[in-house]
């Protein structure tokens, strides 16, 4: 097989934009939720939050590097396309689950993902190196699709700069960033060349310490029961309010009242 003519992004470039998801859906996240008093676990906003906050440390961090990015607005959902300026990749960040769905949900939809269309019009030819295209019977066309022209106008690109379109991949667990990987795929969605970028994660322990009841604020018997946290708030507020009565009739008796 040729070898695929395709340069990833610098590795200092690499090492900016995994710092920058780790601490988006990391400890930015978490102090933002904190600051407002929101509980993590019955937050609506947290996932639209992480993705605010992942696409502006990325734009931060590479503010001085050779990457050319803007935000780009599309149904439902806003992107952060990352140009290479020097080596002509376009290039997209998105969750592994979410690109495996894509990939699984090809053939039931009728018309195709962003994702999709970026392969087909930025990657054709690669295939050519494995099999035929999955798009050999379709039409061909020069038209871009309106996600592709959006993104090719925020970034005030010409359609004949772009050289190959990639997608980045990373996947978190429980707010922590565990694995980041960029791929080239050609149109069967067969990835021709990837490079792993999990090795510049920085597993550091969070400097966001999230408030928790302590359980020496409920009655001590309580810790001996497997008792749900909305349970045991309401057996507090009870042990609360005795206590409050108890102190009353304390004050009677010595005459404080």
């Amino acid at each position: 097989m040729l070898e695929i003519d395709f340069k990833f992004i610098d590795s200092q470039s690499v090492i900016s934009i995994v710092k920058g998801i780790a601490a988006g859906i990391g400890d930015d996240t978490k102090q933002v939720l904190q600051k407002e008093g929101i509980n993590a676990r019955y937050s609506t906003s947290e996932k639209y939050l992480k993705w605010d906050l992942l696409y502006r440390n990325i734009r931060n961090n590479l503010r001085n590097s050779c990457i050319i990015m803007d935000f780009v607005k599309i149904p439902g959902w806003t992107l952060l396309p990352l140009f290479d300026s020097i080596e002509g990749n376009l290039y997209l960040i998105m969750k592994e689950n979410r690109f495996d769905n894509i990939l699984k949900t090809h053939n039931k939809r009728k018309s195709l993902h962003y994702i999709e269309d970026a392969i087909r019009t930025f990657n054709k030819g690669i295939e050519e190196y494995k099999q035929s295209s999955l798009f050999e019977n379709q039409e061909e066309t020069d038209s871009l699709s309106k996600v592709l022209e959006g993104i090719l106008l925020d970034l005030s690109l010409d359609r004949q700069l772009v050289r190959k379109f990639a997608v980045i991949l990373f996947d978190e667990l429980n707010g922590e960033l565990t694995a980041v990987r960029c791929c080239l795929l050609d149109s069967n969605y067969n990835i021709v060349k990837q490079e792993d970028w999990s090795q510049y994660i920085e597993h550091n322990y969070s400097v966001i310490t999230e408030k928790v009841t302590s359980d020496e604020e409920l009655p001590s018997m309580l810790n001996e029961f497997d008792l749900t946290d909305k349970a045991k708030r309401k057996i507090g507020q009870n042990h609360d309010l005795t206590e409050e009565i108890d102190r009353k009739e304390d004050e009677e008796k010595t005459g404080n009242i």
